[in-house]
């Protein structure tokens, strides 16, 4: 069926289907790396094995422009899918996933390329390989626009957390902000001094090559709890990540904690599976907190497997309680890469974790009453991400943790292609970020392809300092920070001067007018006599509408926005007091 609407959307703007549908045996790059497999089932009698090989489409645009790509395969090799590149005119754009079907189907490989008017090259290249592929084709790519509200997920959030999080959904797809990942934290003094945001090394090497801070600080809990948390060392790292955590908030930027869990057994201090190859590795097993691993409908809460998880919960919960005290919200981001299944918390599968996640979520709202904490899901681009996802009244940010592979490909693209998949998957309904990632994009790639990521944070160690695959030269630092799309910490307002975006639920004030909304209707109250006029324009500033105009009386008017999107907009006011414009949302 969907390879009978392509081709009928191919035809409808005038493309001939021999000139929209490219063959995967005429894309090989080198014959020894791949298989050509005849099939008279298959497009053109064949399909193609990439097995270790590359594959580079030679294709023709009639006009500049974004395209969406689908591409015709099979794979029947590991249930988990397999991931490959890909590229478009030798610059890579995200990833393509492939999940398992033994059967050839048409997916759609990325929603959103941009090609030049003419000869073009798109490549799918070796990652985790294996994939079949019959044939790739093109149509013209339709975008469509998110539609969420600035609520957080936390019950009864502080003001803070309402400001951080409406700091940044102001500026989603307007600006991105940059953050980095700590691995150090603390001086090298045996008295365990934490560092300053400025000394931290991986900022410390950012703003001597760059002059600019980064306004998010990524941190851990990797040694809060575990087999060796209560030695001086741990309590010591832990307390300086709280002390980073306080520094940034304090110098206007965003606190952003992930949780590598070591084995809550702790039988050993490991995160990581066997399955993973890494050692040490631990073999806690999540099925066994559960009456049932195979509902996982509800917790065996005498098992030592859900005590011991339960323990740890409450550990970090006060380590987080600290923060609240002191009206510093963070950017929570627990059980990240569930799906890769090489840390325990998804190597039982997506029903298990997603238990889990909520019985964090509800410990530490409901017992702990953390209001803090603005949730950050960490997913992939698979078939199944949707399985692993704990729900939109769990999650307040998508994130995509994205690094090349492998390393020395490195470069520096707006990773559109991911962006724009990770947006179909969840509906466009929720912010999205880059979580964790290597190279950062170039912000001229993010604005010209519209990869509206909401931050990144790149990588602690070589990631950050220019290791040995040069992720991110001093060159490059000094390009992306300097830009003017990149928030830094220089340019942040500081949170006690800062105001959110108000809802349009609530009643939006003026000298002269005053506006509330319900039941889909805008309710302008116009206190004084005068010309009046109000305006509604989107978040890149273009105007939507005129929602009135004229020389009003003093009374009351209602206006109708059940025609428009949910989404953000600007409401601009103007009449005889003057001119206001206000960040509202349309939440229906």
């Amino acid at each position: 069926m969907k390879q009978i609407f392509l081709l009928t959307i191919a035809c409808s703007i005038g493309l001939a289907t021999a000139a929209n549908r490219y063959e995967a045996e005429s894309a090989i790059v080198d014959a020894n790396s791949v298989v050509v497999v005849s099939d008279a089932n298959a497009s053109g009698g064949s399909y193609v094995s990439m097995q270790n090989g590359d594959l580079s489409f030679k294709v023709t645009a009639a006009s500049a422009g974004y395209y969406t790509l689908w591409v015709s395969y099979s794979q029947p090799n590991d249930t988990n899918g397999k991931i490959q590149n890909l590229t478009v005119n030798s610059s890579t754009i995200g990833q393509a996933s492939f999940p398992y079907t033994k059967d050839f189907v048409s997916i759609k490989g990325s929603a959103k390329i941009k090609l030049a008017a003419g000869a073009n090259t798109i490549g799918i290249t070796k990652s985790w390989g294996y994939v079949n592929i019959d044939y790739i084709e093109l149509t013209p790519y339709v975008a469509t626009p998110f539609t969420f509200g600035n609520g957080l997920v936390t019950p009864n959030a502080s003001d803070n957390a309402k400001k951080m999080f409406g700091f940044l959904y102001e500026h989603f797809q307007k600006n991105i902000v940059s953050g980095v990942m700590t691995n150090t934290v603390m001086q090298n003094d045996g008295k365990y001094t934490p560092d300053s945001v400025e000394n931290q090394t991986e900022v410390a090497w950012i703003i001597a090559a760059s002059g600019k801070t980064p306004a998010l600080l990524g941190t851990d809990f990797i040694h809060g709890v575990g087999l060796n948390s209560d030695g001086d060392w741990y309590k010591g790292y832990t307390n300086a990540t709280l002390s980073l955590a306080q520094n940034i908030y304090a110098k206007g930027g965003f606190p952003a904690y992930c949780w590598h869990w070591q084995d809550p057994s702790h039988a050993v201090e490991a995160f990581y599976t066997l399955s993973s190859g890494n050692t040490p590795y631990t073999t806690f097993d999540l099925n066994k907190a559960f009456l049932d691993s195979t509902t996982h409908a509800a917790f065996d809460t005498t098992s030592a497997e859900y005590i011991g998880i339960v323990r740890d919960l409450d550990i970090v919960a006060g380590y987080l309680k600290t923060l609240a005290d002191k009206g510093v919200p963070v950017l929570w981001r627990p059980l990240h890469e569930a799906s890769g299944k090489w840390f325990w918390w998804g190597s039982s599968g997506p029903d298990a974790c997603k238990a889990l996640y909520h019985l964090m979520f509800d410990r530490f709202t409901k017992v702990h009453g953390l209001n803090n904490l603005i949730w950050v899901w960490t997913t992939d681009e698979a078939g199944d991400a949707l399985n692993w996802y704990p729900g939109d009244a769990y999650v307040d940010i998508i994130a995509r943790d994205y690094y090349f592979d492998p390393r020395q490909t490195t470069n520096h693209s707006s990773l559109v292609s991911s962006f724009e998949k990770v947006k179909d998957i969840f509906s466009a309904k929720k912010l999205i970020t880059l979580g964790e990632n290597g190279a950062v994009p170039y912000p001229d790639s993010l604005v010209n392809d519209s990869a509206g990521w909401s931050y990144f944070m790149s990588w602690y160690g070589d990631y950050t300092m220019d290791g040995w695959a040069h992720d991110n030269t001093a060159a490059d630092w000094k390009a992306i920070m300097n830009h003017n799309y990149v928030i830094t910490l220089d340019k942040m307002p500081g949170w006690a001067n800062y105001t959110p975006p108000v809802s349009i639920r609530k009643t939006l004030h003026t000298e002269g007018t005053s506006i509330s909304f319900g039941n889909g209707s805008l309710e302008f109250i116009q206190n004084i006599s005068g010309a009046t006029s109000i305006d509604l324009f989107d978040t890149k500033g273009s105007h939507v509408a005129t929602l009135l105009q004229g020389n009003l009386a003093a009374g009351s008017y209602s206006l109708n926005l059940k025609r428009y999107s949910s989404g953000m907009y600007l409401v601009r006011v103007r009449n005889p007091s003057g001119i206001t414009t206000q960040p509202i949302v349309v939440d229906k």
